[in-house]
């Protein structure tokens, strides 16, 4: 079996193959080895590396192929299975191991899902017992973050767009339309996902659990797009391809769509209409399309509920207390919050002593819903509705009132205890980390990167041997930033799971009403990428000594390239860590 050249699954190190099962010798991972991966390396490899890059569709067309000419095999059946749940196997640079973290959450359990099971049957009893190991683990995972995003509230709206340039490492000028076009619509009541707002908060956590909500449950995706490269972008494709499957299933979601120019557009595009960003006033048209769109929905699922209806009786009137109150819980459970403070209003002023009147108005103003308000982690007492809504209440709707202040001030006495859990976490993960072999070797490179600067500055230096110092220099600054990105990465990774042991300690099984957050953290998390930014403006030279020879000239896009890791780009988690240089890295871990 000639299969010396394939990588592995996890790390994407050369496999040494002896048998059935080969075992990395760089991370560990046992990696099934079929005849067939033998025909096929070039393929294989070619699809491990898009599968790192979170190139998820283009994977499992190649994987579709080499099963499409063979007789299926366990190992081409679980890689395929890997892309479909968007599996990435990140590094923990303390003990060096390899964890799955999911980038494509389903509904459908992995353990359940057909080309598990039919890698499953192809597999002997020791293969079998570390595939059903592996998936059971990845299992786990996706069921954590089913419920964390089943607890989610349902959005309306997500925006779907590029956040940085790859070429310019800096934010788009598309932020500024998904901004406009956010505070639009949240301004009419609609609940919106926006990375940027939504995600912010959302400090040492996995975001996709908050995506796959939120796709999910919009019946709108708007994707902006002033490049038609930013259509296509990882993240940006992710997002919309899987919003198109999920429209097939339901027939009430739709995509729209801002560009310069739509004959740019990918093909699945091809037949939408797309608003055109040359309008001065494009945000605002299309804001009102989708406002009109989810406004079209509602009213069409009022009227099938309404002919669907056995009951005789009509709705209450609408300018009675009754039917005012009517309107502003229709609106709530809608999301529509601008129309249940309206509504209320209009209450009030011919009823000020509405108990239930100042407690949807409370509920709106948290943009929560009946259901939803036991996920609320606030003191309640301190809320001006809430204590009127008391003021005014029968004993039935003081007693429901008290009982969902209790089970907020509880969530908000769990997440400070957590907090402070968390805050005691960051100080033992920061003394970990600084006494760590990772950081050791961040010392080394810094003492190499100072003897390498004062060579290179020296005037004594020739051109050539300046061009040749300066690869050294942006080759060392590069190493800096792949361990610092590996840190951040651990620090999320740990985040996750004092939250899970957490939970699990305090029987806590609605995962939403704790926020993964802590001070000490955010503080640690800043001081790292300050600390790697300082280090690269300390050592990576502004210009080259060596620029008018023929020769030794390195390309500007280059240079570019490598002065493009900025500290943006080592804030954002989830991370891509499977790169061999990590190997080098952490080999003495």
């Amino acid at each position: 079996m000639n299969t010396e050249a394939l990588n592995c699954r996890c790390c994407g190190g050369v496999l040494n193959v002896k048998s059935a099962l080969a075992v990395c010798e760089y991370c560990g991972a046992t990696n099934f080895v079929s005849d067939t991966a033998g025909k096929y390396i070039t393929q294989l490899n070619r699809a491990n590396k898009l599968r790192q890059q979170k190139e998820y569709d283009n994977a499992i067309r190649i994987y579709d192929n080499i099963l499409s000419e063979n007789i299926p095999s366990a190992d081409i059946l679980w890689l395929r299975t890997l892309c479909e749940y968007g599996i990435e196997y990140v590094p923990d640079p303390i003990s060096t191991k390899y964890f799955p973290t999911l980038h494509r959450v389903k509904d459908e359990s992995i353990l359940n899902y057909y080309s598990y099971l039919d890698a499953l049957k192809l597999c002997d009893e020791e293969q079998k017992e570390i595939l059903v190991k592996e998936a059971t683990e990845i299992n786990r995972i996706q069921t954590e973050y089913l419920e964390i995003a089943k607890n989610e509230a349902p959005y309306d709206v997500f925006i779907c767009y590029k956040e940085t340039d790859e070429d310019t490492k800096k934010t788009t000028e598309d932020v500024e339309y998904c901004k406009k076009l956010y505070e639009i619509l949240t301004k009419s009541g609609y609940k919106v996902f926006f990375a940027r707002e939504t995600l912010k908060d959302k400090l040492s956590v996995d975001y996709e659990p908050y995506i796959f909500a939120a796709l999910k449950s919009s019946k709108v995706m708007a994707v902006i797009g002033s490049k038609s490269e930013y259509f296509t972008a990882t993240w940006v494709k992710n997002e919309w391809s899987r919003f198109l499957k999920l429209m097939e299933k339901d027939s009430n979601k739709q995509i729209f769509f801002a560009c310069d120019d739509p004959n740019e557009l990918p093909r699945a595009f091809s037949l939408k209409q797309a608003q055109l960003l040359s309008d001065p006033k494009a945000m605002e048209i299309l804001a009102r399309n989708i406002i009109n769109y989810l406004s079209n929905i509602l009213s069409i699922k009022k009227n099938a509920k309404s002919l669907g209806s056995m009951k005789s009786s009509r709705m209450p009137d609408p300018t009675t207390p009754e039917g005012m109150l009517a309107k502003a819980r229709m609106n709530l459970n809608n999301r529509n919050y601008a129309a249940v403070l309206s509504n209320v209003s209009d209450l009030l002023e011919i009823q000020p002593g509405n108990s239930e009147a100042y407690w949807l108005r409370m509920l709106a103003n948290v943009r929560h819903n009946e259901e939803n308000i036991v996920y609320l982690k606030k003191d309640l007492t301190n809320d001006e509705d809430y204590n009127k809504a008391i003021a005014f209440a029968t004993d039935e709707l003081k007693a429901k009132y008290e009982k969902a202040k209790e089970k907020c001030l509880e969530n908000l006495s769990l997440q400070e205890e957590f907090t402070a859990h968390m805050d005691i976490v960051a100080e033992e993960f920061r003394k970990t980390i600084y006494s760590s072999t990772t950081y050791e070797r961040k010392k080394d490179i810094v003492r190499e990167l100072d003897s390498l600067n004062k060579d290179y500055q020296s005037r004594m230096l020739s051109k050539i041997g300046g061009a040749r110092i300066y690869e050294e220099i942006t080759k060392k600054v590069v190493e800096l930033d792949r361990i610092y990105k590996t840190i951040l990465d651990s620090m999320s990774s740990k985040g996750l799971s004092e939250f899970r042991q957490f939970c699990a300690d305090h029987n806590i099984s609605s995962f939403v009403e704790l926020d993964i957050s802590s001070g000490k953290f955010k503080d640690l998390r800043t001081e790292l990428v300050e600390e790697n930014r300082q280090l690269r403006i300390k050592y990576l030279p502004s210009e080259g000594n060596y620029n008018n020879s023929d020769k030794v000239q390195i390309k500007e896009e280059k240079r570019t390239n490598i002065l493009a890791h900025s500290a943006q780009e080592l804030e954002s988690i989830p991370t891509n860590l499977g790169e061999k240089i990590l190997q080098a890295i952490l080999e003495d871990d």
